[in-house]
């Protein structure tokens, strides 16, 4: 009996041997390139494989810190989320989607190789085999004011509001003036600086010009309204409502005498 049973378990692993070749959950290649995304983005990843094949590959698919989905919109899973062996489609190539929501921040990859369609694949232990990307994770943006309020004279022409966003950039922020929605604005890395010195270069200045000439104390309220960055949209941090208030230059009375 002992013997029957061992002969089924050989059995099994025979045949499900290739499967766990083809997903196997390793990182092939560390030297691979690291390629900055943010947290919960949508990123497409293609493979093309031999040109001299006359029928078209299948592709083993495997990700580690995201799920694989077969459209953009991140909606129909692929395989089980993080391996999955494909058809190749026209110039036998495969193109697969990966959310990257798995694990929060940090280190993630995604890789691929070819099965022919009579069943060749390299060597496991091939390097060559595996062609992929390796990814940092960095956490979905985030923005706030520095302060709450600022106080501004008329005769200076314009306001600088400071922001905080963190993440990765370029950023879209959106803001609104009195309730009323502005021009959306991009905020590339080198726009940052580090306004508040805590060492970070994650400091907006977000300037606003047409104060001059108004003769009485007026405030705006700024809110922030929008953040994103990467495709994926952002929260907004603890001061997102700005207040500023505008004082009104002094006139002079006339000298008496």
């Amino acid at each position: 009996m002992k013997k029957y049973f061992l002969h089924i378990i050989v059995l099994i692993l025979v045949l499900t041997g290739a499967g766990w070749e083809a997903y196997a959950q390793i990182l092939p290649d560390e030297s691979w390139n690291l390629v900055d995304v943010s947290e919960n983005s949508v990123h497409s990843y293609t493979v093309t494989g031999d040109k001299n094949m006359a029928l078209a590959s299948e592709f083993a698919w495997v990700v580690s810190g995201g799920i694989l989905y077969t459209d953009a919109s991140a909606t129909l899973i692929a395989g089980d989320g993080t391996t999955v062996q494909v058809n190749g489609e026209i110039g036998n190539k495969s193109t697969l989607f990966v959310k990257w929501d798995v694990g929060g921040a940090g280190l993630g990859y995604v890789y691929a190789y070819e099965i022919s369609s009579f069943g060749c694949q390299q060597p496991i232990t091939l390097q060559s085999k595996y062609t992929g990307v390796r990814v940092n994770k960095i956490a979905e943006a985030t923005a706030r004011f520095l302060a709450e309020e600022t106080d501004y004279c008329s005769d200076d022409g314009g306001i600088l509001l400071e922001v905080e966003l963190k993440g990765l950039a370029p950023f879209q922020l959106t803001y609104k003036k009195d309730g009323i929605t502005q021009s959306p604005i991009t905020v590339l890395q080198t726009d940052l600086k580090d306004l508040d010195t805590d060492g970070d270069i994650d400091d907006y200045e977000l300037n606003i010009t047409g104060w001059a000439g108004i003769t009485a104390e007026t405030n705006v309220v700024f809110m922030i309204e929008t953040i994103s960055s990467d495709g994926t949209v952002g929260s907004i941090g603890s001061f997102d409502k700005h207040t500023v208030t505008i004082h009104p230059l002094p006139i002079v009375n006339d000298i008496e005498y």
